[in-house]
């Protein structure tokens, strides 16, 4: 695409130089006044040049071809939402269960993976809550993510802040 506009503006500048090199040639009176007018003209023609090769398009022709780049770009931007929907879902249930933490009187952060439910959207699959706790508040905080957020004790792992990588 580049080249192709170099070329237009190599072809537009060679065309403006020869007919500025004309015109300085060329005596005075009526040969002057044609002279600039086939200048001008050619000046024009190096312009449009590009756009008169042109092939027309047929409206059906551009038509499929618009769908088919609108079709990319809506498969990319559903993609981009999901991921989004998901990063926002994780974020969320990790702060809510370091609020439920928080509640029973312990300090932790948790890390929530979720996994794509179909059509459904995002549900938490995997969750690691890395901090000290008790084991009364471990096994609370444990039934909370179970009750709350679905996530079975098989996919829940805590570890101790010395544990973490």
């Amino acid at each position: 695409m580049m080249e192709l506009v170099g070329n237009w503006l190599t072809g537009v500048t060679a065309a403006a130089i020869l007919c500025a090199l004309a015109n300085s040639l060329m005596p005075d009176g009526p040969v002057r006044r044609v002279g600039r007018l086939a200048c001008g003209l050619a000046v024009l023609a190096a312009v449009l040049g590009p756009v008169l090769r042109l092939e027309p398009m047929e409206p059906e022709a551009w038509l499929e071809e618009y769908g088919q780049v609108m079709a990319v770009q809506r498969q990319e931007l559903e993609q981009t939402r999901a991921e989004t929907v998901g990063a926002v879902i994780e974020q969320s249930c990790a702060a809510y269960i370091a609020d439920k933490a928080a509640e029973l009187g312990a300090a932790c952060t948790a890390q929530v993976t979720c996994a794509s439910a179909g059509g459904e959207g995002w549900l938490p699959d995997r969750v690691t809550v890395r901090g000290t706790l008790t084991t009364a508040q471990r096994a609370a905080l444990s039934r909370t993510i179970w009750t709350e957020l679905g996530v079975p004790e098989a996919h829940q792992s805590f570890e101790t802040e010395e544990e973490s990588p």
